[in-house]
């Protein structure tokens, strides 16, 4: 499970990662590209850090990796993407998905996250939110800005 939530040019996520029903170790969820683009994935580790990978070698678009179709309808992997000024975007197996949204969260907590940036938190506070109050988040909160350095 994964939550990445994101409000006012900073995008968060937790940092847990899964094994089934267990936690087992850390991961980091974010990446910004050198146009500034954010990125948080959530998502199968293989495919979500494949994408993270992309993301850090330059984020070439002729080879965006491409998120698969599962079985029961769900995604391989899914990325919340916010350009400096851009409208939110969700990619995902069905292509890319755009919202004229202030503020957006995706992954296993999104519906607390989305409460939480609702009432007006921040996107870590979203996420702090969801690790008490939800079962999508684990770990320590990381983010990212369109201005400053990973946190």
């Amino acid at each position: 499970m994964t939550t990445i939530a994101y409000r006012d040019g900073i995008m968060a996520a937790d940092s847990g990662s899964w094994m089934g029903d267990a936690t087992h170790s850390w991961a980091n969820k974010l990446a910004k590209g050198l146009d500034g683009t954010l990125y948080g994935v959530a998502g199968g580790a293989p495919e979500a850090l494949g994408f993270l990978d992309w993301v850090n070698a330059g984020a070439d678009p002729e080879h965006m990796p491409v998120a698969e179709a599962m079985p029961d309808g769900g995604n391989s992997f899914i990325v919340l993407a916010v350009s400096p000024g851009g409208p939110v975007r969700i990619i995902g197996a069905k292509g890319v998905e755009t919202y004229d949204a202030p503020y957006f969260a995706i992954g296993g907590g999104a519906a607390t996250a989305f409460g939480a940036l609702w009432a007006g938190a921040s996107a870590a506070d979203a996420i702090e939110a969801t690790k008490e109050h939800g079962s999508g988040a684990h770990g320590h909160t990381r983010t990212i800005s369109h201005g400053a350095p990973t946190c």
